[in-house]
């Protein structure tokens, strides 16, 4: 069974407003770029010049074990901070919870 983790279109969805949309973008380029350097994810978030996916929804069967375990343990703490005003930029979040897991 497939666990959907997480939809960029779902989120861009959510408001009209820009300003929003241009948040979750970065917040999604972030995280993928995290992902993908880490290499939690299993399928390419982005297109050949860089730029995220439009459709882009990641299931539990596009990440690795350790990736399925951050987000249930990581991400919603990583999310919580950023919608109380946190620096999308920073992930000290993700890669100390990343460090925890792999132990």
């Amino acid at each position: 069974m497939s666990i959907l983790r997480y939809s960029y279109p779902t989120m861009l969805k959510r408001s009209k407003s820009l300003s929003y949309r241009q948040q979750v973008t970065s917040m999604t380029t972030v995280l993928m770029n995290f992902l993908v350097e880490h290499q939690l994810i299993v399928i390419d978030p982005f297109h050949e010049d860089g730029s995220l996916r439009e459709d882009l929804v990641l299931r539990s069967t596009d990440l690795t074990d350790v990736g399925n375990e951050f987000f249930r343990e990581v991400f919603p703490k990583w999310s919580a901070y950023i919608d109380r005003g946190g620096d999308i930029h920073k992930t000290t979040i993700l890669l100390n919870g990343l460090n925890k897991l792999q132990m």
